[in-house]
């Protein structure tokens, strides 16, 4: 599944000859310590062109390949020979950092060290040094000059520089990004990104849900077959160290874009304006303890309705068991109140003292009247009724003399992600991502008191924008938790401001409607991951989530508990 990089003998090859394997169909050699040749397995079916497409930047250079493998017509032998001179940037650039890893960049200029390769090459002079890294032999009297040389005799391990005017465009350096992990360039498809795949890493996890933003399995199945077309990779369990995964500048995630693109100049301008508001709301919100605290608490699901399912468990029961103990917890602890939007009419709140629980499909919303999802499809009516619940109770708190600030919704989830994910994250209303209103006055809405209340809701820009920051600093504060409790957290941005799906891109729908200002949706763990679902089939681990997510709330809101 990984890539893979390790020296091998090629068969027919002597055993002074070595290769050096890069993948299951790619291997390079030097011959008689000179020419450099990467050498590719034909398919079935494979043409001269179709090799020449593959490695040489394009069918037209079938016509040289197979004149310099010797033939001009019939099928292609097994293992093609293909010289450096013929390569396209992509394999050039492969084969030479592979073959030459005591090489560097110092600037945009390039230093090749004489010798010091994982090949022998011993009589690489001059000309030889300037046709791998210029593209023309007949530049070596340039290089000489560069390097204050007389002689086109080089010696081991004498370090040559390559200035940037001389170099073959393949060893251009680009603008970097991503702490130098990205490089960007553009070819004939478009701009694109380019990460270079280190030993042990997987385009999935390496590449798709690092730098796309994207966590569902079939959503990174797509993309990482859409950049493998685009970086013209056949396998992609079977990629060479070091090859350049080109990642189109339409899947990355803003933070990843080049410096000064439209849309990361945007997103930074979106995230300074929240920070900004965290830090201008953070010392209001905080005072001793959890007095004065109201939480509205979620647990997702219910009814018919189980959520997702892997590994032998179901979302609704055992996260409605987290939410169970985080109630209990707080209530014993902490001045906190709670409010529970679902209560299961069978087990009540109490917590489950097995590991295992019985899916009794009882899940009901507390509601006026209460509702209970009991046909397909009534799922998405019962995610609504749940802010506008939320709603009532936060005007009624509110009414009553709460500071809002003080009020908070957590929607309890566990979701399946990509199994190569592990652990928490949550999610926020991004303010660029909510719109100005929401609500329906259909029958099917109006029939429950909480709807009635208010049926259509709206929000200010001003009102986004502080609802955001303070969800995000108790977003924050969530995974801090988790890291404190030692429970997994995803590896990468476990706090976000919208969900990305296919091509859509929008919020929770339990947030999006959500009039109380401070508010999250917390992904407790990942079910398709064996060890995020073994974690939430204990009783134990759900009581470790419980007391992290009470922490949360007492490092958000301030002080200790009572």
């Amino acid at each position: 599944m990984c890539a893979v990089l390790f020296l091998a003998l090629a068969s027919g090859i002597a055993a002074d000859e070595p290769a050096l394997s890069l993948s299951s169909d790619l291997r390079v050699r030097a011959i008689q310590g000179r020419e450099i040749e990467l050498e590719i397995l034909a398919a079935a079916g494979d043409t001269w062109e179709t090799l020449a497409a593959r490695v040489a930047g394009g069918s037209e250079a079938g016509a040289a390949l197979g004149a310099w493998n010797g033939a001009t017509a019939g099928p292609p032998p097994t293992w093609i020979r293909v010289p450096v001179a013929l390569l396209d940037s992509d394999h050039r650039r492969l084969v030479l950092e592979t073959v030459f890893p005591d090489d560097r960049r110092e600037g945009e200029d390039w230093i090749h060290v004489v010798g010091r390769g994982r090949l022998p090459v011993p009589e690489a002079g001059a000309w030889q040094v300037a046709v791998w890294f210029t593209g023309r032999g007949e530049r070596f009297a340039e290089l000489l000059e560069a390097n204050g040389l007389s002689s086109p005799e080089l010696s081991a391990g004498q370090p040559i520089r390559i200035p940037a005017r001389l170099l073959h465009a393949a060893l251009h350096a680009g603008a970097t990004g991503a702490g130098g992990a990205l490089e960007y360039g553009s070819d004939e498809q478009g701009a694109f990104a380019a990460y270079r795949l280190k030993s042990g890493e997987a385009l999935y996890s390496a590449v798709v849900v690092r730098f796309t933003g994207r966590t569902r399995a079939h959503d990174v199945a797509t993309v990482a077959d859409e950049i493998a077309h685009r970086s013209r990779i056949a396998d992609v369990r079977d990629i060479p160290v070091g090859y350049r995964i080109k990642i189109p500048l339409a899947l990355l995630e803003p933070e990843f874009l080049p410096a000064g693109h439209p849309g990361r100049v945007a997103e930074e301008a979106a995230r300074a304006e929240v920070e900004r508001e965290i830090v201008r709301s953070t010392a209001a919100r905080k005072r001793a303890g959890l007095d004065g605290v109201v939480l509205i608490l979620d647990p997702g699901h219910g009814g018919r309705d189980l959520g997702t399912m892997h590994h032998g468990l179901w979302e609704h029961d055992y996260v409605y068991d987290v939410a169970c103990r985080l109630e209990r917890v707080l209530e014993a602890e902490t001045a906190a109140v709670v409010h529970m939007t679902l209560e299961d009419l069978e087990s009540g709140s109490t917590p489950s003292t097995t590991d295992a629980l019985r899916a009794n499909r009882q899940g009901t919303i507390r509601t006026h009247p209460p509702f209970l999802a009991r046909e397909n499809g009534e799922a998405q009516i019962g995610v609504n009724l749940r802010w506008y619940l939320a709603n009532s109770i936060f005007r009624r708190a509110v009414a009553a003399g709460t500071d809002p600030a003080r009020i908070a919704f957590v929607s309890l989830h566990a979701d399946a992600r990509h199994p190569s994910l592990a652990g928490v994250m949550a999610y926020v209303p991004g303010a660029g991502y909510v719109g100005p209103s929401h609500g329906s006055k259909s029958k099917t809405y109006m029939a429950y008191a909480e709807v009635r209340e208010k049926p259509i809701v709206s929000f200010t820009r001003a009102q986004l924008v502080r609802s955001e920051a303070a969800s995000t600093s108790l977003a924050q504060a969530v995974v801090r938790a988790f890291r404190d409790e030692s429970l997994p957290v995803q590896p990468y941005q476990p706090v976000r401001h919208r969900i990305l799906r296919g091509k859509s891109v929008f919020v929770p729908a339990v947030l999006r409607g959500n009039e109380v200002p401070t508010k999250v949706l917390v992904e407790m763990v990942n079910l398709s991951h064996p060890t995020d679902a073994a974690l939430l089939g204990t009783v134990e681990g759900r009581e470790r989530m419980a007391r992290a997510l009470a922490a949360a709330l007492v490092r958000h809101f301030g002080g200790a508990p009572a």
